[in-house]
């Protein structure tokens, strides 16, 4: 077939012939990348966060409680 003849190597590259003489360009799906984060990187990365959006909370929390009142102007 077209295929083998035009790649001998056996390696797909998304690109065939047809009956024709035509070139039919295909996609080819990416290999799947595995997490290997530990457990402890997981949590740690979650704390982390939680810390900081607790930091924004309280950081929001004093301003607003600190606003100047609307009725004084």
């Amino acid at each position: 077939m077209a295929d083998e003849d035009t790649n001998p190597s056996g390696v797909e590259r998304g690109v065939s012939m047809d009956q024709d003489g035509k070139s039919n360009v295909w996609a080819i799906e990416p290999k799947m990348e595995i997490e290997n984060k530990s457990n402890e990187e997981k949590t740690g990365g979650t704390l982390l966060a939680v810390g900081g959006f607790v930091a924004f909370a309280a950081v929001a929390a004093g301003v607003l409680t600190n606003l100047p009142d609307p009725d004084q102007f």
